[in-house]
């Protein structure tokens, strides 16, 4: 948060207020944060289709586009028109989004008209999981001038202190493969059945999020959410090992009350600690 005194104080605390209610505060806001990037990401590396599992192996091209689709989604998440000139409307305001994935986390590209105009900034670094939102209006004496054709300018490094964070250095869901050692992958990934490979997946990597997306690439299958399920789904082959599948969209209230994190649309695996999670998790029809 800005100091009081600052220029843009009211103005950017209205955009925050107008953001907040559109999606449903900050608990909501961080808590959809968690999948919003991951499952942007995942969906750009398109593992199913690719064979490919890290933002490393992404072309360039790739990279750049990512910024266009985080905007699309956001679009769609706060549920606001495209505005004449900019990307969002919001409140009746113009805002434009800008995405960084730089090393340095600070390569906002400006183009001329966001000049002087309300931009939502949106830092994502892959590496670490970690991801940022802010809001600044993009004054004229914050900028670097651009030297290249579309004269697009960068915020300088004195100016970041006007940047209003609504999270900043905010841990989001890191790509599974990460922490999937290759033998481990290869592993899963051998496995004859979409069944099969989704059960070992979850009874070897429990309490960590895992994205639509990413169920999808290691089903490998059509009806892939299928085969989570009971009636022949890898919930068949949990279950009776005290092991429950949640999905956040279906069981959120479950999964707040085992303190687990997690964001829009993932699944966790689990198995309970105590006898009152244990009986918490059969009451919810997911362990035997």
């Amino acid at each position: 948060m800005l100091d009081p005194g600052h220029p843009d104080f009211a103005e950017l605390a209205a955009l925050e207020a107008d953001l907040l209610i559109a999606t449903g505060g900050q608990a909501l806001l961080e808590e959809k944060l968690r999948s919003f990037f991951r499952s942007a990401i995942d969906e750009v590396i398109d593992t199913a289709r690719s064979g490919r599992f890290f933002f490393s192996q992404l072309e360039k091209t790739e990279k750049t586009y990512l910024g266009t689709k985080f905007e699309i989604l956001l679009r769609d998440w706060l549920q606001v028109p495209k505005g004449v000139r900019l990307d969002l409307l919001i409140g009746g305001r113009e805002v434009d989004v800008k995405t960084t994935t730089s090393a340095t986390g600070n390569g906002w590209m400006i183009p001329p008209e966001a000049v002087d105009q309300f931009c939502v900034l949106l830092r994502v670094n892959e590496q670490d999981a970690r991801c940022a939102v802010g809001l600044v209006r993009c004054r004229p004496d914050y900028l670097n001038r651009g030297t290249n054709r579309d004269a697009k300018a960068t915020i300088t490094s004195q100016a970041r202190r006007n940047i209003w964070w609504l999270v900043s250095d905010f841990a989001y869901t890191p790509n599974f493969w990460d922490i999937v050692d290759p033998a481990s992958r290869h592993e899963i990934m051998a496995e004859r059945s979409g069944t099969r490979r989704l059960a070992l997946l979850f009874e070897r990597y429990q309490e960590v999020a895992i994205s639509r997306v990413q169920i999808i690439a290691v089903a490998a299958q059509d009806d892939a959410l299928k085969r989570l399920r009971r009636n022949g789904g890898a919930r068949d082959i949990l279950a009776p090992k005290g092991i429950a599948i949640l999905y956040s969209e279906i069981d959120r209230e479950v999964m707040v009350a085992l303190g687990l994190k997690f964001g829009y649309r993932e699944f966790m695996s689990y198995r309970p600690r105590t006898e009152a999670e244990a009986a918490l998790l059969r009451r919810a029809g997911h362990i035997d």
